[in-house]
């Protein structure tokens, strides 16, 4: 009797032990399908997010011209002010991009490369009658720019102010290919909508301060509003709304294929700057043309 008595014992504990783990096992499977849950919500939540802040980065192709740009997207300055509604056309589109007439070119070294659309070839320059037509192709990233920026950007802005020379801005995004926070786009972006609201005095002062920051990692946001500020233009909105960036995507890739493939590159009546003295180069082409 005791033996039985002792082996239905051990058969009742044996039967609560497998309940017990029973129960446990089902509670188990619950934590894991609860957390399975979690982490495929929290899976779903990361992906909304990620497509919803490339949706909010991303740039139309197309977009509307600023009344600061020409339909090339320069910046065109002299004496009088920054010139308004140059353009013939109210949009670009970054598929209907303008090449090069091939029967304009520029020597650079040994070589013919097309010259730029808009910019006037040398002989017919020479003959126009008007202020010399500097074009700069440049990058507030760039740290050539820069350097150019901080030798010559004075001289320029004399020769603009004395009516010598039109001036026209370019701004290319080559260096965003290396920045997380697309530093050259949203620089350039800026200008547009700091040249739509003031002088050539203060546009040239704003790139100038723009400039002098270069190589400290790119400014905020909010840093180039405040700088834009100092000069004399709100651009808040601009800034939030990408307004410009389509037209510099645009500018970036049709300078590219147009034979541009580096900041600063910079033009003179049709004429490439590639001497070491920007000063004696611009004051050469200058005189020639105050000859005829």
């Amino acid at each position: 009797m005791v033996k039985s008595t002792a082996s239905h014992d051990a058969r009742e504990r044996a039967r609560q032990v497998a309940s017990k783990q029973a129960k446990n096992t089902k509670k188990g499977s619950g934590w894991i399908k609860a957390t399975v849950a979690l982490l495929a919500v929290a899976i779903i939540a990361i992906v909304a997010t990620v497509i919803i802040n490339t949706n909010r980065n991303k740039i139309d192709d197309a977009g509307p011209i600023p009344e600061s740009s020409n339909v090339h997207g320069g910046i065109v300055m002299d004496k009088a002010g920054i010139k308004k509604g140059s353009s013939d056309e109210p949009s670009r589109d970054i598929n209907s991009l303008k090449s090069a007439t091939a029967s304009h070119t520029v020597t650079q070294g040994a070589q013919q490369t097309p010259l730029p659309n808009g910019i006037e070839p040398a002989q017919q320059a020479k003959k126009n009658g008007e202020p010399v037509k500097l074009v700069i192709f440049q990058d507030y990233n760039c740290v050539h720019c820069a350097e150019f920026e901080r030798q010559y950007g004075d001289s320029v802005q004399k020769l603009v102010n004395e009516g010598k020379v039109t001036l026209e801005i370019r701004n290319l995004t080559f260096l965003d290919a290396q920045s997380p926070n697309k530093y050259s786009a949203r620089t350039a972006n800026a200008a547009y909508s700091v040249a739509n609201q003031i002088s050539t005095d203060q546009f040239l002062e704003f790139q100038k301060e723009i400039f002098s920051h270069q190589g400290q990692g790119g400014l905020s946001n909010d840093e180039i509003i405040e700088i834009a500020k100092k000069h004399g233009a709100d651009i808040s909105e601009d800034m939030k709304n990408d307004s410009w960036r389509s037209l510099v995507n645009v500018v970036t890739q049709e300078s590219s294929q147009n034979g541009i493939s580096g900041t600063p590159t910079i033009f003179a009546d049709g004429q490439q700057y590639t001497t070491t003295d920007f000063n004696a180069w611009i004051d050469e082409i200058i005189k020639a043309k105050e000859k005829k």
